[in-house]
């Protein structure tokens, strides 16, 4: 992409005049590669790291596969030896960055650092190539300039032999924000000596940042522009501003309450919790400018005390507005049903009885945890839900049975279980079906049968 601005026009100049990085850097950069080697069972050890094959005794590769590693004698690496298992080469990829001035701009470059094993007996090839450079000046602007590159969604390659040219964030490129951001430099590997321009330095560059897994050049662009991104860093807060990297909210809420924080030494180590934590205390109405509260000396013993009793008041604001819904249904429910609600059996265990009405099967399936009111029971003309107990009146399971062919078809305890009693519960119901089946069919005299049941 051709440079449009004068500041684009400027970074491309300066990024094919900048100097490669120093042969320091680049044995770093090296050395990332894991230091191992292959065996095979004849006495052979390839070593990854320099290519070279080493014939060696069995005794002694025992030996070296119980020390678990082996020295090279060609390079010297004591490499962790691994099984060939018909491997013929092992090649490998890094993106690395390093974070610079240069004429008073920030700029992180990213290289693509191969090794490369051709095949056994052949020299290990190292490579590295400049391949993207994010230049941030200190008015926090930023400009990519970058190789030539094709891609699709199953291959990327870069032109290493072309100039440098200007580049996109996926974001601000049509058609491409399905795939990955390539110019984002989160979980690259950062040189750990770090170089920024005076201002940077001064609103709060740690290096500690490029440990952070976040994208560096954000966290520039946030100590530049934004103000309390600088404020949140100086008060050491370090988790609150990852947090609000991770998010992508630049303007914190309950800023006020960062300030106590700071005032009373609090630092807040899980930023995320906290946050949820201050949303809980805005619901009960308590003071976010109370040392107390803002600052708790066990987070989350705090935040899941609140987080319960916000659950309990939801409950009953959810059980309120089922009866409140309820009462549109009682009465299709009453003209549909009502003729059984004078059902009761038991045993010395176990009483069933009929739900007689919709507010009362709305806190059946709140108590039990299942389903049996969310799921429009009460308007199921075939089936009649029965609630069975124990003698002392908790619930124990509830009960649907087809009013067509008088089956049980399902009983369930709380959270859909069975219980102890699942099997007694529908046997129990079986054998008084009857008397379900004397009401549906209008039978004369019911009530005194009835009578006689429950005395």
């Amino acid at each position: 992409m051709k440079p449009r601005t004068k500041l684009e026009k400027k970074i491309v100049e300066l990024s094919n005049k900048i100097p490669e990085i120093s042969d320091a850097k680049r044995r770093w950069a090296f050395s990332l590669f894991p230091v191992n080697g292959f065996y095979l069972k004849k006495g052979e050890v390839w070593c990854q790291c320099c290519g070279h094959v080493d014939h060696v005794s069995k005794p002694m590769l025992a030996v070296s596969l119980e020390l678990e590693s082996h020295t090279c004698p060609n390079c010297g690496k004591r490499v962790a030896l691994e099984h060939h298992r018909g491997r013929s080469c092992r090649s490998e990829i890094r993106h690395v960055s390093f974070l610079q001035t240069f004429f008073g701009i920030n700029v992180i470059r990213t290289f693509e650092v191969s090794r490369v094993n051709e095949g056994k007996g052949k020299s290990t090839i190292y490579e590295m190539n400049e391949i993207y450079q994010n230049w941030i000046d200190d008015r926090g602007k930023e400009v990519i300039a970058c190789r030539p590159y094709s891609r699709s969604m199953y291959n990327l390659s870069w032109h290493m032999g072309e100039r440098m040219q200007i580049g996109r964030h996926n974001g601000s490129v049509t058609g491409a924000y399905v795939m990955d951001d390539m110019f984002d430099t989160s979980g690259n590997y950062f040189y750990p000596i770090c170089r920024t321009t005076q201002r940077v330095s001064r609103n709060g560059w740690r290096n500690e940042f490029i440990k952070m897994n976040v994208s560096v050049e954000r966290v520039i662009k946030q100590l530049l522009t934004n103000p309390v991104a600088e404020t949140i860093v100086k008060q050491g807060q370090m988790d609150v501003f990852k947090y609000m990297l991770r998010e992508g909210n630049y303007q914190l809420p309950y800023q006020h309450t960062l300030n106590i924080c700071h005032r009373n030494g609090y630092f807040i180590e899980d930023a995320s919790l906290w946050f949820d934590y201050m949303d809980l205390l805005v619901y009960f109405h308590l003071d976010t400018r109370n040392a107390r509260y803002v600052c708790p000396v066990n987070l989350k013993a705090e935040h899941d005390r609140l987080l319960s009793r916000k659950r309990r008041v939801e409950e009953r604001v959810a059980i309120k507005k089922k009866m409140a819904e309820a009462e549109k249904w009682e009465k299709e429910y009453r003209e549909n049903k009502g003729k059984y609600f004078g059902i009761c059996f038991g045993n010395e265990n176990v009483v069933i009885t009929v739900i007689r009405s919709v507010a009362e099967m709305a806190e059946e399936g709140e108590k039990m945890h299942h389903c049996v009111y969310d799921a429009g029971y009460y308007r199921k003309k075939d089936s009649l839900i029965l609630s069975a107990r124990d003698r002392n009146g908790s619930r124990l399971e509830t009960v649907e049975l087809s009013l067509s062919t008088f089956k049980v078809i399902q009983s369930r305890g709380v959270c859909n279980s069975n219980t102890a009693c699942h099997n007694e519960i529908v046997k129990l119901v079986e054998e008084n079906v009857n008397l379900i089946k004397m009401v549906s069919r209008g039978v004369k005299g019911f009530d005194k049968k009835q009578e006689k049941i429950k005395n």
